[in-house]
């Protein structure tokens, strides 16, 4: 039988994605008749969103599940034609800083969420995610993060994938093919890339496209939203189609449906005979080990790099200014300066705190990071870089 897998990252940010609210209209239409089997979005922030999609494409997809999660929620939902029978979600330890408000990926709730699915008969454990943003390729403030989650994202898909028959990860990875985060779910999670396993492949780019009507001539056009599988051997699974299923515009309009490029895969899966286990193996070549070992050394030796201050020097030396015009400020016009320093100072003693709080945690979760891999992966501890 076949089965199709959608997704997108369709860019509902309330204040800033443009035409949001036509283009999540659009695409609703677009669920309801293309007939795709399961859908994974990401970027789904608004809560009138979610409701104006799960009510016009409950006839169709009648398992819907949206993934709660922080403050703002995950952004990310899942919609089935075919029973959901098990649901889990685990949220990212670390997902950007509270200072970065501009930024905001602190505010959602980010993660890698699983439904279980019941296609009849068999059990298709689909996946999504939505990894932490780059912002800035020349200073990447956050590839430490993205890393460690990428590593969460594997080895979560490897525990509870086990017992299923097909699996499938989504989503938005924030990375290239060639980066590291990619590689660490490819290897860690020992799953395939659609891309590169359908011979009639149609993808170039899914950001930044030049047919995308929110293209930035500035950045660089690039695939960073990804559909990878793996099934085990009590069954034969071809990827048969990997494409683009929507047009680069919505129909008698003049933008596109996101600023990303939605990736449609199909898969025929039957029963194979010759096997009866139920159960997604490791993968045992040596080849296979030592890719892993060396993209999980590469991975530790970008995290133990050391963190600079989150807090600029420039500011320290700013609040003494302030501490300073404060003070004069306060003598012209007969107000107690010592109350005024005494305010800036407590900002500033706030913000230090902050700032140690927001290293320990980074650099605990990172070690955390670390234990895991020697835990897990090397029995020769020499090759693994300390950190």
């Amino acid at each position: 039988m076949k089965i199709s897998v959608f997704t997108l990252n369709i860019w509902g940010l309330k204040f800033f994605g443009t035409n949001r609210t036509e283009r999540v209209k659009a695409l609703a239409k677009c669920l309801i008749n293309n007939g795709y089997d399961i859908v994974c979005l990401q970027e789904l922030w608004c809560q009138e969103d979610f409701n104006y999609l799960r009510q016009s494409c409950e006839q169709i997809f009648k398992y819907i599940h949206y993934f709660y999660s922080g403050m703002l929620g995950s952004g990310m939902c899942i919609m089935s034609r075919y029973p959901i029978i098990d649901i889990h979600y685990h949220p990212f330890r670390l997902n950007g800083y509270l200072h970065m408000l501009y930024h905001g990926d602190w505010f959602g709730g980010k993660g890698i969420g699983l439904c279980r699915i019941n296609v009849d008969g068999f059990i298709v454990d689909v996946y999504t995610t939505h990894l932490h943003a780059c912002y800035d390729t020349s200073e990447d403030k956050y590839v430490k993060h993205r890393i460690v989650q990428a590593f969460e994202s594997a080895n979560f898909i490897r525990i509870t994938s086990t017992g299923s028959d097909l699996a499938v990860l989504a989503g938005d990875f924030n990375s290239e093919p060639d980066d590291i985060c990619y590689k660490l779910i490819s290897l860690g999670a020992n799953m395939k890339d659609c891309y590169s396993s359908c011979l009639t492949n149609d993808i170039e780019y899914t950001y930044n496209h030049p047919n995308n009507s929110y293209r930035n001539l500035k950045e660089n056009k690039t695939r960073l939203d990804y559909i990878m599988y793996k099934f085990n051997k009590n069954n034969l699974v071809i990827v048969k189609e990997h494409k683009h299923s929507l047009p680069f515009l919505v129909p008698g309009e003049t933008y596109s449906y996101s600023d990303h490029e939605p990736i449609e895969a199909v898969f025929e899966i039957s029963a194979d005979k010759f096997y009866s286990d139920r159960k997604i193996d490791a993968n045992n070549d040596s080849q296979y080990k030592t890719d892993l070992q060396t993209i999980l050394n590469v991975s530790l030796d970008i995290c133990n790099k050391k963190r600079e201050n989150l807090i600029p020097l420039r500011l320290v030396f700013l609040f003494f200014l302030m501490i300073i015009i404060c003070y004069q400020i306060s003598m012209y016009l007969g107000i107690n300066e010592y109350y005024m320093c005494a305010i800036v100072l407590i900002i500033f003693i706030i913000i230090i705190v902050y700032n140690s709080i927001t290293i320990s945690t980074e650099e605990n979760c990172v070690r955390g990071f670390y234990h895991e891999i020697e835990t897990l992966f090397f029995d020769d501890k020499s090759i693994l870089i300390s950190p």
